[in-house]
């Protein structure tokens, strides 16, 4: 009896010591802090030059949900087309960061890259739909709560993406 559940305790505490967080797990050294950096830098900075690439392909399938959305509140085609959205996929960047945390991101396993990226971008997608939602109701009819959802995605979608890496990372 006292065996097993000795077994048990130490089984428990094993299982519990590999769901620290990444944060309170890492212990890095200076080092590999600046290794960490240079390597994130370097994938953010290939990652945004590609996404010059492929953010208007995201912008558009963002376009085209909140497309549905906006009909399904009531706008017409012609406000809807009426916002120029040329060149706007220079401004939902975040999931550059969002991917580079996943690569660069030490002492992580694969599994938890694949979850960080599964959530994340996702995530983000939807609060760029959102966020484009929202600013229809802010322009046409100065909707304070519109404004007020405008501003705190403006926000925490900067924040999003390091708050996704900390939590599954």
């Amino acid at each position: 009896m006292k065996g097993e559940a000795r077994e048990k305790r130490k089984a428990k505490k094993k299982e519990e010591a590999k769901e620290v967080s990444w944060l309170q797990g890492l212990k890095l050294s200076p080092k590999q802090i600046i290794v960490f950096l240079l390597e994130f830098l370097t994938v953010s900075a290939v990652f945004l030059g590609v996404w010059y690439y492929i953010g208007e392909f995201y912008q558009g399938v963002i376009f085209f949900f909140a497309k549905l959305i906006l009909l399904a509140m009531g706008y017409t085609l012609a406000q809807i087309s009426a916002v120029n959205l040329a060149g706007a996929y220079l401004v939902n960047f975040n999931l550059v960061p969002l991917v580079a945390l996943a690569i660069a991101t030490p002492k992580l396993g694969m599994r938890r890259r694949c979850e960080m990226l599964a959530i994340g971008i996702p995530l983000l997608f939807l609060l760029h739909v959102l966020d484009l939602v929202a600013h229809f109701p802010m322009y046409f009819y100065g909707s304070g709560l519109a404004r007020m959802v405008v501003y705190l995605i403006g926000v925490s979608g900067v924040a999003a993406t390091y708050i996704i890496s900390f939590c599954i990372g």
